[in-house]
């Protein structure tokens, strides 16, 4: 499923909501924050369009706002809040840590605003409701992954498929806090926060396998590709004959069909719910997955090439929309 307008324009209506309420001088640094942190290279462009997939920011408003369970606007609302500023936040701690932006003063004030707010929304659906799943809890887990995957990439863990798939789920903590609260604030049953939890996972893990693929190459460049890791270790080698072994050892096309099989949990687990539109997106997500496989399969370097063509098709509508706007 492509975003529905309805869900992109709620999306950014609640980012606007967030600004608004900021200084003069924070609300022009927030407005522009997908550019700051890399994510696009065109000023002020909205978060609905910054991302491929839109599971990523807006989770909540896909699957609470369309089960076919009790929720209230007012939740489902809050739970979107929670979650967008969840992930801003998050992409503001990454591209802090790893040096692309300064944490000058303006810079950290308006992360503490962000977090603020997120913490805020999730605390007031967590008014009698002591759900475990705090963004605390979640920050603690995105932790975990760092030091566990740095301790494979050091050497001082020897790669395998289980680790890869635990610091995988451990680097999802933040999606799953607004969406599993939310369902406990609505009163939904253990069974339906279970299906909520495999939705939010399988679509998480899903996009994180697929990433981990297409990216591999600037990954390895940067020193940090699972693909490379479980095929050799992390040999030094050149990129044509990493490509080369991958192929060989299917490694790549394993990696996709773990993504397909978890954008499949995901779908099943939102049909259970009702949620016929996520679940319509994470079955496409999933036959998309299967035959870039194929293809990795058949033709080495297929997947990296597909995503170098999105990515080309994605800035050339950003550019588009924004000579619109201009």
């Amino acid at each position: 499923m492509a975003a529905t307008p309805s869900t992109t324009a709620h999306i950014d209506r609640l980012y606007d909501r967030f600004v608004v309420a900021l200084s003069p001088e924070l609300a022009s640094q927030a407005r522009d924050l997908p550019r700051s942190l890399s994510l696009t290279p065109h000023s002020n462009v909205p978060w609905s369009v910054v991302f491929n997939n839109p599971a990523v920011l807006g989770m909540p408003l896909m699957l609470l706002g369309e089960a076919e369970r009790a929720v209230s606007a007012h939740e489902v609302e809050t739970a979107a809040t929670a979650h967008l500023l969840g992930i801003v936040g998050a992409f503001c701690v990454d591209r802090i840590d790893d040096g692309q932006i300064t944490a000058d003063a303006r810079t950290l004030e308006l992360l503490a605003e962000v977090h603020r707010a997120r913490d805020g929304a999730l605390a007031e659906l967590r008014r009698g409701n002591e759900h475990p799943m705090t963004f605390t809890w979640a920050a603690e887990q995105t932790q975990l992954s760092v030091v566990h995957e740095r301790e494979v990439f050091d050497g001082h863990r020897t790669p395998s498929w289980t680790c890869y798939c635990n610091v995988s789920l451990e680097k999802q903590g933040l999606a799953f806090p607004a969406s599993v609260v939310a369902a406990r604030a609505a009163g939904w049953t253990a069974e339906d926060e279970q299906a909520v939890y495999d939705v939010v996972a399988g679509a998480a893990l899903g996009l994180q396998y697929r990433d981990d693929v297409v990216d591999w190459i600037e990954d390895h460049e940067r020193g940090a590709s699972w693909a490379v890791m479980l095929s050799t270790g992390g040999r030094d080698e050149d990129v044509a004959t990493l490509t080369r072994v991958l192929h060989e050892q299917r490694i790549l096309v394993r990696m996709l069909e773990m993504s397909r099989d978890e954008f499949m949990r995901a779908s099943v687990a939102a049909a259970a719910l009702g949620a016929t539109q996520v679940a319509r997106w994470a079955a496409g997500q999933a036959e998309l997955t299967d035959q870039l496989a194929r293809q990795e399969q058949c033709d080495m370097g297929a997947a990296v090439r597909w995503e170098l063509q999105r990515r080309s098709r994605k800035a050339e509508q950003q550019a588009a929309r924004m000579a619109e706007a201009a």
